[in-house]
Parts: C-alpha cells; structure tokens; sequence
C-alpha cells in the first residue's frame, strides 16, 4: 500500500456504489482524496459520510471539458468511474444517450488527465463490450470481437471508443493508463431501485418483501459471476500501480451460480419459505457469462476473496438495515 501514501488522487463519480468503497480503501491506503461528482443527493451523501471530513469534494459536470480540466488540476492519478448507467429496460430504448454521454466523460476526463500532465489514470470500461456469442471464461482478447450485446449497444460502444482512445493516448503521448472490465460488481450501497436494480439487489428485494411466491424471468438454468465490491475495488487499485499499459484486465471471479441457484440461496438466507416459480416465456439473457482472470492473477497478483454466500449476506444486512426491515 505505499504506492498510495500521499498520493493526490481524484476519484470521479466518488459518491456512487463502487466509487464511494474505493474512496474508503483509497484513505486507508494513506491517499489524499478528491471526490468530483454531481452534487450528491442524500443517499449518495450517506455512502461517504464516515469519512466526509477526509476528502474534498468538488462538484463537476464531466460533459464539460472546462470542468474535467479544473477537476484534474494539480491530481497525480485519475481514478474515471463516473458514468450514466442505467437498467437494461432503459439502455434498449436510448443507446444514443447512453452512447453519447459515456463517450464525451472518457473522452474529455482522459484528454485534461493528459493536459494536466497525471501521472496515472485509470479507465473503467465494462463486460459490455463482449459480444453475445463470445468464449466463456471470456478472455479479454474476445473485447473487440463483433458487437457488443444488443442490449448495451450504445453503452458498450462508448466504453470500447474509451479503449481506443487509452491505446491511443499511451502510444502517442506515453500516458500511463490502466483498463478494467468490472464483472456484475454487488455489494452494500448498490441501487436497489426496482425499476433500475441489477439481478442481486432486484432477486433480494423481491424475496424480502415476498408473502409466498416470487416470480424470476427465464429458466434459472443460465449462470452468471458475480464480483464483490471489495475485491473489485482492489483490482482497480492494483491494475492502477501495477499495470498502467492501456491494455484491459478483467476483474471479476471465477466462481459461477445458476441464476436458480442463486435465488435459492437469498431465500434460505433470508430464512423465508417461498414458493419460486421460473416465467419461461421471459428473456433470460446470455446462457453463461464468466470472466478469464488469469491475465489479472497473473500480471497485478489479483486474487477474488469474498465468496458469494458471504457477499450476500453482507449486502442483505446492509440493505435490511437501511431499509429498517428484519429478516
């Protein structure tokens, strides 16, 4: 953890799920912390409340180029998580937004980054660039290969041009840029929005506030990998200092759960009995999605720790606990 010890570090989209736990990691690893976000709202205030007085904040549209230069000012390293990201429901209809805003925060953050002569910069990318038909484990090779998933056109879009331009950067300028592809990180502090939440937080509300039957889409036989926020915070930081050559890791895990599997295990951990019913006639998605990290083990020594059953019941108590629901 030296690499970090004083380090001034700017984290954008620092109030949010990932950012907030990577700010709290950042501190105790000794950095000084800038936060450059929209004005929080009171939920996202709460993430970074234990450590509020530790960090500075300065609010910034990261559309506007003259605010990603100020937000870059006198920053040794550049940590890029902001970005608009929305459920599947909404992506499908508006890839041009999703494309247009994602692609004008990389472009303009990565380009004041370079003026403001930092240090290191780190670019979040997603398992959204894969295609749907890609090889499982996927490794990172399969990242340009045809199109990204139908659903998240215009989002996977904006973070393969993010690619580019970090290849782009390290070749012409000499940047020294690391690129991570999260892998469906969860964990506390996670959207739980019913019209906007992912499949653990949405699975764990639907058994939560269930009487008897709860409904999931598709067959349940599909399986997916799932990354608790600590572990991909880590990975980030160590692609970060380890590995800043503008070519991607995945940073995921390999462990891999049936979807109906995975239900089965938030309804005995919430010590409910309810009734699963499987809607067959409802989309289910891709049949397996898993992440090769070998290339990560590898090259920055990053190793997964939090086990699902674990990382479930964490983000569980978190939620019951905010919510002040009992299990």
């Amino acid at each position: 953890m030296a690499f970090w010890t004083q380090k001034k570090v700017v984290v954008t989209g620092g109030y949010g799920f990932v950012g907030s736990h990577l700010v709290e990691r950042l501190l105790e690893a000794g950095a000084n912390v800038k936060v450059a976000d929209f004005a929080p709202g009171e939920s996202a205030r709460n993430n970074l409340q234990a450590v509020e007085r530790d960090i500075e904040f300065q609010e910034a549209d990261l559309v506007d180029p003259q605010a990603c230069g100020k937000v870059c000012r006198g920053a040794e390293i550049v940590m890029h998580l902001a970005a608009k990201i929305r459920g599947v429901g909404y992506n499908v209809k508006h890839h041009g937004e999703m494309f247009f805003s994602n692609a004008l925060m990389n472009l303009h953050m990565m380009e004041a980054a370079r003026l403001a002569s930092v240090d290191r910069f780190l670019c979040v990318s997603t398992v959204g660039v894969y295609p749907k038909e890609c090889e499982v484990p996927t490794p990172e090779e399969d990242g340009f290969k045809g199109e990204p998933e139908a659903s998240g056109f215009g989002y996977g879009w904006s973070k393969r041009l993010a690619e580019v331009q970090a290849r782009c950067y390290k070749d012409e300028y000499g940047m020294k840029i690391a690129i991570v592809r999260p892998y469906n990180v969860y964990g506390p502090r996670m959207d739980f929005n019913p019209e906007t939440a992912p499949v653990i937080p949405s699975q764990i509300r639907k058994v939560l506030e269930a009487k008897d039957v709860i409904t999931v889409w598709g067959s349940g036989e599909q399986t997916r990998s799932f990354t608790y926020v600590s572990d991909e915070v880590a990975g980030m930081m160590l692609a970060v200092e380890k590995y800043p050559e503008a070519d991607a890791l995945n940073i995921g895990t390999s462990e891999e759960i049936k979807i109906k599997d995975l239900v089965r295990l938030i309804v005995r951990l919430s010590g409910k009995n309810i009734q699963i019913e499987f809607d067959k006639t409802k989309p289910s998605g891709a049949d397996r999605r898993c992440p090769d990290i070998s290339k990560a083990e590898r090259l920055i020594g990053y190793q997964p720790k939090v086990r699902m059953e674990e990382g479930l019941q964490k983000t569980m108590d978190w939620y019951l606990k905010r919510t002040g629901a009992s299990q």
